[in-house]
């Protein structure tokens, strides 16, 4: 295959045209984990054993006290390749139009390609976005012979931040007491971060489930009773009244793989985050690509500079023998990336 320099789009329009597709609502986890490029294909990921030591006091003249180092490893995972490819729909048809008008209708033809594009790099973007919601379970970032790549870059979180309720499930209305495994987990992330979490995000059916719990209800007892239903702001008051997390977004986004919607975020998983994520928690590194160094070592026109090639990139490229055929090809390689595993803190609670 070979990348199309001479045809109605080049590479570097393409690249900038796919940089600016308009993200859809169903990606909302690049909020927790916020995009960042970055000009190589690897991350270093680090586990750091810390330990709340404390210093001596001393007599004057006395000897200094000698602490212990926290114990770190570090291992190196390559960023792997996301890629999307489409040949171009009815090409013969839209070539021969372009040349029986002498070159002067090439607009269908460029369209085409732009549409190809733009719904490729949606399908790179929800795969990120299930990648997100992999990382954000556990802490680890799985993949599993998908096409033909298993690995696995486990960030440390504690497992000590992989929560569940002390008594009955949330989905338990009767007996699940929310108020007090929220104060159990907000407790223990302060003392592990020295913050408590920013906010907590979970699916629909957990704030159902907050909305009729009997204790939570009970917070809003009158004369005449408890409701049987408080309303999400009702909810979010009594979280507020007892210095709990706020709940910053209800989360059940779903995407299309091989024809089976699948979710995001698995029902039932309440997460914990800190209040400035891309400094307290991670990011998703966008990395330089096969593809974009082809073109930064291109001499042609429409090739990009090393500055420009980290980040999606956007081609169309052609077999080289029969029969021709052009494909508008979307290429990227990153991953969810957590710096912070101190920072995640997950719950089950149904």
């Amino acid at each position: 295959m070979a990348i199309v320099f001479d045809g109605p789009v080049l590479p570097a329009d393409l690249t900038v045209f796919v940089r600016e597709v308009p993200l859809p609502n169903v990606i909302a986890l690049n909020k927790l984990l916020p995009d960042k490029i970055v000009d190589y294909n690897r991350v270093d990921v680090g586990t750091l054993t810390r330990t709340g030591r404390t210093a001596r006091f001393r007599a004057y003249d006395g000897p200094l006290h000698r602490t212990q180092r926290d114990v770190a490893s570090l291992k190196t995972v390559h960023l792997p390749p996301l890629s999307d490819a489409l040949g171009m729909g009815e090409l013969e048809t839209l070539q021969l139009e372009f040349a029986r008008t002498g070159g002067t209708n090439q607009g269908a033809f460029v369209n085409a390609i732009y549409n190809d594009a733009e719904n490729l790099t949606l399908n790179i973007q929800r795969r990120m976005e299930l990648a997100r919601g992999d990382v954000l379970m556990d802490g680890k970032f799985t993949l599993t012979g998908e096409g033909g790549l298993t690995m696995e870059a486990d960030y440390g979180v504690p497992s000590g931040n992989l929560v569940t309720p002390a008594g009955a499930l949330w989905s338990d209305h009767t007996n699940a007491d929310p108020l007090t495994d929220l104060t159990t987990w907000v407790r223990a992330y302060i003392i592990l971060n020295g913050y408590p979490p920013a906010g907590m995000t979970l699916g629909f059916n957990d704030l159902m489930n907050l909305q009729l719990s009997a204790k939570l209800r009970t917070q809003y007892s009158s004369l005449v009773g408890s409701p049987s239903l408080l309303s999400p702001d009702q909810v979010r008051s009594i979280l507020q009244t007892y210095g709990m997390p706020t709940i910053l977004d209800v989360y059940d986004s779903q995407v299309d793989v091989d024809g089976t919607p699948t979710r995001c975020l698995s029902a039932g998983k309440v997460l914990f985050t800190p209040p400035d994520p891309m400094t307290n928690l991670g990011y998703t590194a966008w990395g330089l690509s096969a593809t974009a160094l082809k073109l930064v070592q291109s001499a042609q026109a429409g090739a990009l500079s090393f500055e420009e090639a980290p980040g999606i990139v956007g081609i169309v490229d052609q077999s080289d023998a029969p029969p021709y055929r052009q494909t508008t090809f979307v290429d990227a390689v990153g991953m969810p990336v957590v710096e912070n595993p101190f920072a995640l803190m997950v719950a089950t609670v149904s």
